[in-house]
């Protein structure tokens, strides 16, 4: 009996080397498994200055920009003073610029 030799249905390939950015991938989330995110509640500036600001969003000058805008961590940019407009914050018609507000002062450098 001749032995036929049957040619392997599969040949034998080579693996191929792992994609850099699944192997970065799974290296940066291995890194953060059980890594906690904890929201830090943080001093919005109608907080910080105890304007008179109710939960409605008004004070005694009216609406107030930085509450109905969300922006109470970021208030110098609807306050009204870096835009030339008039400014609508009490705390800034004081200064001549937000960039004297001891709020803003102080967000900047991460002391609150």
């Amino acid at each position: 009996m001749i032995e036929k030799k049957i040619p392997n249905p599969r040949p034998l390939q080579k693996k191929k080397p792992p994609c850099p950015a699944t192997m970065a991938f799974e290296a940066f989330a291995k890194a953060f498994e059980g890594f906690e995110q904890t929201k830090v509640e943080r001093t919005k500036c109608w907080e910080f200055f105890k304007c008179g600001l109710h939960k409605v969003g008004l004070h005694k000058h009216g609406q107030c920009s930085a509450f109905t805008k969300s922006a109470g961590r970021r208030c110098w940019l609807v306050a009204g003073t870096l835009s030339g407009t008039e400014p609508e914050c009490e705390v800034a018609r004081t200064l001549k610029s937000c960039k004297d507000c001891e709020f803003y002062q102080k967000v900047k450098k991460g002391e609150i």
